[in-house]
């Protein structure tokens, strides 16, 4: 995993118009630890990605012919998500 940001960076917060995404997947290219297919063309993400992978989002975020892709500081903590919970 890279290690682009410092531990104390804030978190990120990851948002995709879904309603404009037209499943290129050049975001899930270019960042694959927070991009995903689910089934041929529903695009899952993390949208609240580890601050290490803020290279990677930002060039998903570049990427995206339609510009779906949005990438943010968080304002609030985000909820756990199933697959934090341990």
């Amino acid at each position: 995993m890279p290690t682009d940001s410092p531990p104390d960076a804030p978190e990120l917060r990851l948002v995709v118009d879904l309603n404009r995404c037209q499943s290129y997947g050049q975001c899930v290219y270019a960042a694959p630890d927070v991009f995903r297919f689910h089934g041929e063309e529903a695009l899952e993400y993390d949208y609240a990605p580890d601050p290490r992978l803020r290279r990677e989002v930002e060039r998903a975020a570049a990427a995206c012919p339609v510009q779906a892709v949005t990438l943010g500081r968080a304002t609030e903590p985000a909820p756990l998500s199933p697959e934090r919970v341990q």
